[in-house]
């Protein structure tokens, strides 16, 4: 009460002096409103804070309002002059926070909105009001992602004591003693407002750094490709440009018809859309393909040519694939052949060689510009504080490509070159695939990436970054025959795995050619795309393949006693994952590519190839190779690159696509399905968990797909159908397991969802590291529990598909005569199930513990995943499908590959001059513009009305209009003052809500609304909520400080704009468009979110007759849509179905569950400490409370400070920290004290 005495008599005395300062006076209003006294709820589930504490700042923040109005020192008093007229918003760019905001709104003086009392209500008819842009409120603080500025030449060298792993001063004197290692001078970037910046090697850094101007459209997923600036000052120089960049094509509707299509092998909508823009653009000419020879044309881009052209493009030699035949030794094992082998030629390896492959793509204007020439550190600060993390996440910030770059800096110069020495990362990848849904085609490619892109441009199939550089062959079928002929008696099964490998390591051997050791020495010096000429060296780091490919090239045994390509841990040592005894293991027994490990291979060969003629898997060769899991190969990068430093065992990185989503998450979601089979009436608890799957919500575009199959059956799934299912099945499994057994279960998915989150982040902090560990760890301890407990007090056996597949695979083989079966039908040939056991002998149990370790060492575990590959794969097989599919489909497809290729750089050429020539003739961008520096995006339609009168009639007695119209009208009014809405706790009187003013009494509605938001990696994206589907949950910030959860939750049940205006002012009457959300409330249930329970936190609807039931929200006030999942086991309120037409057809449920693990973005947000999330409402920190909590939001009062005051808090708090000494102690406590509460939220702003 003091406080708003203290308020009013500020107004008075404004109004008395007339006082034209804008926002001082809605700002009072905003600090009495934040300071009165609010009815108490009597649920924890409320969803507004009721009473804001008081402190002293809110005294603070009156006495600078004081001075600000002329009561205090310093003030200025108006004494004089006419009321301020009416404004109309202009447009302003986007501010220092990123925020696009546009002036306040000043409808009259700000002190004109306390004076609508005493007008009175009958005024002289004024002019019909004018249509005014839509009303902006600065509600949650959404940062716009920016690069990393570079600091002035003047400052670019510091010392490396600069860089926060240095612990010696820069200021330490220098002494004459001699050092042992010379210390390269670090050169330091500024910080940008993330608080990120990068620490270069040594100075003066690259020349070139490709995201030194990147921006805003650069940070938007998803990006585009890059065209290239062109510069044309006249219409003709358009047309000759052109020409130039089609070459050898003769037009440019040649070339558009030709590049439709090959990229387009499918008559779909979309492809008949595309032709139809092509058949319309005013470029496209008809009777320029009348000439047109494609089979010269694609002959010249693919082969070459010799004819001479004024073309700046160069068009590159497309026949760079090279068919060859590849000879391995097959051992005979019998000492009645005179040659202790037989050399079998294998045909159908078509490859390119690799310096040929970098050559093309460095050329390339779009690869080059996207390439980091030099490794950096990449730091953290976190906000508010001066604790400072590493962060990993390229391939070019990592730990292995900066050890590259540094021992080939200390490395001598080539003999008269001065040219800058480039670390070329390559990132190789191969996976096996079938061409066609049905037959026994297959396609085995291999596919090449530059560490030093971006993986945000090289793991999008769109820009191209992914090079085809071979197709590797399999063996043939008919070396069973020969093999036969030779020895008069079938192939042994370890004979034909031995050819495998030797077969993929003789093909590596060709690939690895001299040309390409010649470089790894002394390096390729290119004139890039920039002009400038620079030396590359490439070097190896990663290979990404599944299981079965990855032992293959470790030369290692298949599913051996030492199963790992990495480290020897033993089968039955895997169970310990997380222990310390497992952490020392992979430490102190890591595979390396030693002398003795080739001179055992050696000498097993000797075994078999020579005088001894040892079967492969004889005694003798066992005897030498058993033990550690190797096979009697030579291992071809060992061969060929061993001499140069490189230990191939460290290329095998973790692939969390086949190892986690097809690996642990498959493993336990189909022995769970088992389970649930073997608990008492199993059948009904299985259709009981595909109907739970099915009413599950999707979310995002794509990001929860609906469950519209039996997920029991996990027919067809894919790896992010068990993503999906791994992320929904704590709602979905909860109660139909008995206890104990389901508190066990849902803690156990709870920890792997946990752990499918950290995995999957595309940025790691030293925190998200050592989080990741400690989820390994518990992931272990509790995979032991649940495989010792729960998995031992049920009889598990094949489920009913599990069995019906092993009956058909029975069949087949009985049909071929490969088993000897009794008399009976096929369908009796299983006389019973399979008892199945929960295995924790498994590889890819194990290779969870190398995540921190190939995240360190190579970046994130996104940039080398097998899903890149799998997604190029969708190239090679539309080109399959315009081959004859014969045994030359392979020649072919490369040739359209090559063909491909080169459209595609034409392409890019013809983008850039289209655009040009647009900017020419003075148009914009072709397309529509983008919208994602705007909080959120709703149309301007006014097509769908809805009057409210009629609405509130249609629905009598509904609960969910019963305040409608007041509180709607509340609100309008609230946004129009710059008031912050609070819901039923802000409210008008009767003659106010009467002078708000709804053109035509309507509301427009729509059915979508896009929320941006920037990602905890400092990404712009965006979220869709449709009113047509249940894609309609949001969050926003709980600004409560009481609350232990940082978030608000509530259903969208309309998205609206209206124009309004508020009489009463005295100025010209202007329609102002304000945008409204309609919502459901949400209120929280139960305790506190502790990380050490493991649970999900649960919300249900507030009860219909609550006066907060319902509300309105500003759209930008919403933080991200929201997972809201129904809590099936806690069942639907019998009581309140068909109470409300806002309610689901079934009812509404007890309780639902808030999904945290959605998407990374979200578990970051829940988690604390995400790199781009600077909200300060919102934003959690576990820098001083520890994991899984959170630093309190900010209260109400701080989150409705204007940003005056906030600069005169931030003027006061300096100048306190420099006060003399001679203040008393207790004086000096109290400031502190005060000052305290506040500091987290003022620093994080």
């Amino acid at each position: 009460m003091l406080l708003t005495s203290q308020v009013n008599r500020c107004l008075a005395r404004a109004r008395t002096e007339k006082a034209s300062t804008t926002g001082l006076s809605r700002l009072a209003a905003r600090l009495r409103q934040n300071t009165a006294p609010k009815p108490a709820k009597g649920l924890e589930s409320q969803r507004r804070p009721k009473e804001a504490p008081h402190n002293d700042k809110s005294d603070r923040s009156l006495q600078i309002l004081k001075q600000k109005l002329g009561d205090g020192p310093g003030g200025s008093t108006s004494t004089e002059g006419t009321k301020p007229k009416r404004k109309r918003m202009s447009p302003s760019p986007p501010d220092q926070d990123g925020r696009t905001s546009t002036e306040p709104l000043d409808l009259s003086s700000d002190l004109d909105h306390h004076q609508i009392e005493s007008r009175p209500t009958n005024q002289t008819p004024a002019p019909p009001p004018t249509l005014l842009r839509r009303i902006r409120l600065r509600l949650f603080k959404d940062v716009l992602p920016e690069g990393i500025p570079r600091v002035p030449s003047g400052d670019r060298v510091n010392p490396s004591s600069s860089s926060p792993s240095s612990s010696q001063s820069a200021s330490a004197p220098r002494t004459n003693l001699p050092r042992v290692r010379l210390m390269m001078p670090k050169w330091v970037t500024s910080t940008n407002r993330f608080g990120l910046y990068r620490e270069y090697r040594a100075a003066p850094g690259p020349t070139l750094i490709p995201d030194k101007n990147a921006t805003f459209d650069d940070f938007v997923l998803p990006q585009t490709g890059y065209h290239p600036t062109v510069k044309v000052s006249s219409e003709a120089e358009v047309d000759k440009a052109l020409l130039d960049a089609v070459h050898p094509f003769p037009n440019l509707t040649s070339f558009w018809f030709r590049k439709h299509h090959l990229d387009n092998a499918n008559n779909s909508q979309s492809v008949m859309s595309k032709l139809r823009k092509l058949l319309l653009h005013p470029r496209f000419k008809a009777m320029d393909i009348e000439d047109y020879n494609m089979d010269k044309i694609d002959s010249i881009i693919i082969n070459g040519t010799d004819i001479p052209t004024q073309s700046s493009l160069n068009v590159p030699r497309g026949g760079e694939w090279t068919e060859t035949r590849v000879q391995i030794d097959v051992p005979l094992s019998t000492k009645e052949s005179p040659s202790p082998a037989l050399p079998v030629q294998i045909s159908g390896l078509h490859h390119r060689k690799l310096t040929t492959v970098i050559k093309t793509s460095l050329s390339n204007p779009s690869t080059m510009k996207k390439v980091h020439l030099e490794p950096y550190r990449s730091f953290w600060t976190r906000p508010g504080t001066s604790t400072t993390e590493r962060i990993f996440d390229e391939v070019y910030t990592s730990d292995a490509m900066l050890k590259a770059h540094d021992d080939l800096q200390r490395q001598p110069r080539e003999s008269g070159c001065d040219l800058e020495r480039v670390v070329l990362a390559l990132l190789f990848a191969s996976d096996a695939t079938h061409p066609t849904n049905f037959g026994q085609a297959k396609l085995w490619p291999l596919y090449m990436a530059f560490g030093n892109i971006s993986k945000y441009d090289r793991c999008k199939p769109s820009l191209s970054l992914m090079e085809h550089v071979a197709y590797f062959p399999s063996i043939p079928d008919d070396i069973r025959d020969q093999i036969r002929a030779k020895l008069g008696k079938a192939a042994a099964k370890p004979v034909i795995t031995h050819c495998h490998r030797e077969l993929m390591h003789a093909i590596w051997q060709i690939i690895l050619d001299d040309e390409f050791v010649e470089a790894w020495k002394h390096g390729i010096v290119l004139t890039c795309a920039d002009g400038i000429r620079r030396r590359f060296y490439p070097r190896i780091f990663t290979y990404s393949a599944d299981y079965p490919e990855k032992v293959l090239l470790a030369t290692i045994r298949n599913l051996g006693d030492c199963p790992c390509p990495r480290c020897y841990v033993r089968k039955h040592q895997i169970r310990k994952l997380g222990t310390v005894q497992d952490i020392d293991l992979r430490k102190t027994k890591a595979r390396v590519d030693d002398e003795a490990r080739r001179g055992r291979v050696t000498l097993a060969r000797d075994f078999i190839y020579g005088d001894h003629r040892s079967t492969v898997n004889g005694n003798a060769v066992e005897n030498v190779l058993k033990e550690r899991s190797e096979v009697p190969t030579l291992n071809a990068f060992s061969e060929r690159l061993q001499h140069l430093g490189f230990d191939f065992f460290s290329m095998f990185v973790n692939d969390w696509l086949h190892e986690w989503d097809l690996g642990e998450a498959k493993a336990l979601i189909e022995h769970l399905i088992r389970i649930l089979y073997a608990c008492k009436g199993g059948a009904d608890l299985i259709d009981e968990l595909n109907e739970r799957f099915r009413k599950t919500p999707p979310y995002g575009r794509d990001t929860i797909r609906v469950f519209r199959r039996n997920v029991s059956d996990l027919k067809g799934f894919a790896a992010r159908d068990y993503e999906d299912v791994l992320q929904c099945i704590i709602p979905a499994i909860e109660s139909l397991v008995p206890e104990p057994h389901n508190t066990d279960i849902c803690t156990l998915l709870y920890s792997m969802a946990e752990l499918m989150s950290l995995g999957k982040l595309r940025m790691h902090t030293e925190s998200t590291l050592a989080s990741f560990d400690e989820g390994v760890s518990q992931y272990g301890k509790l995979i032991r529990r649940f495989a010792s407990k729960t998995c031992s007090a049920f009889e598990t056996s094949e489920t009913p598909r599990e069995y019906e597949a092993r009956a058909r695979r029975t069949a087949r083989k009985a049909a071929r005569g490969q088993r000897e079966v009794p008399d009976a039908p096929t369908n009796q040939l299983l006389v019973s199930k399979v008892t199945k056991r929960f295995n924790l002998q498994r590889f890819k149990l194990h290779s969870l513990g190398h995540n921190t370790t190939s995240i360190r060492q190579f970046g994130t575990l996104e940039g080398y995943s097998t899903m890149r590959s799998e997604l190029e794969h969708r190239s090679a097989k539309t080109w399959y499908k315009r081959t004859n599919k014969t045994q030359s489909s392979t020649r072919q497809l490369t040739t359209m590959e090559a063909l491909s290729r080169n459209l595609r750089k034409i392409g890019n050429a013809v983008s850039g001059i289209l655009e040009a020539e647009r900017h020419l003739r003075g148009l914009g961008p072709a397309g529509k513009p983008s919208r994602m520096h705007e909080r959120y995006e709703m149309a301007d339609s006014t097509k769908e009305k809805l009057v409210i009168g009629s609405f509130i009639r249609e629905h009598p007695g509904d609960p969910a209009v019963k305040h409608f119209w007041e509180r709607l009208r509340d609100f309008f009014i609230s946004q129009l003052r710059g008031i912050r809405y609070d819901g039923e706790d802000t409210t008008f009187s009767i003659e106010e809500r009467h002078q708000l003013h709804i053109k035509d009494d309507t509301l427009y509605q729509h059915s979508h609304l896009r929320i941006n938001y920037t990602t905890y990696d400092v990404r712009r994206a965006q979220d869709s909520i449709s009113l047509r589907t249940s894609r309609r949950d949001v969050m926003v910030p709980a600004n409560d400080a009481k609350l232990d959860h940082p978030f608000w939750y509530a259903r969208v049940l309309g998205i609206y704009h209206a124009f309004v205006f508020e009489e009463g002012n005295g100025g010209p009457r202007v329609w102002s468009r304000i945008d409204v959300l309609w919502v459901r409330w949400f209120g929280l249930q139960g305790g506190s979110e502790s990380r050490t329970r493991r649970r999900l936190r649960k919300a249900g609807f507030v009860p219909l007759e609550d006066d907060g039931a319902f509300g309105f929200i500003h759209p930008e006030e919403v933080v991200r849509a929201s997972h809201i999942v129904p809590a099936f086991a806690h069942g639907i309120e019998e009581q309140t179905v068909g109470h409300s037409f806002v309610q689901d057809d079934g009812g509404d449920y007890n309780c639902y569950y808030i999904m945290k693990f959605v998407d990374r973005d979200m578990y970051m947000r829940y988690r604390g400490d995400g790199i781009g999330h600077l909200d300060p409402l919102t934003r959690r920190s576990l820098s001083n409370t520890g994991e899984g909590r959170h630093a309190a939001p900010a209260s109400l009062d701080e989150g409705s400070t204007s940003d005056i005051l906030e600069e005169e808090f931030a003027r006061e708090d300096e100048s306190s920290s420099t006060s003399s000494d001679s203040d008393s102690m207790d004086s000096t406590d109290s400031a502190e004290d005060t000052i305290g509460e506040n500091t987290a939220s003022e620093e994080d702003l």
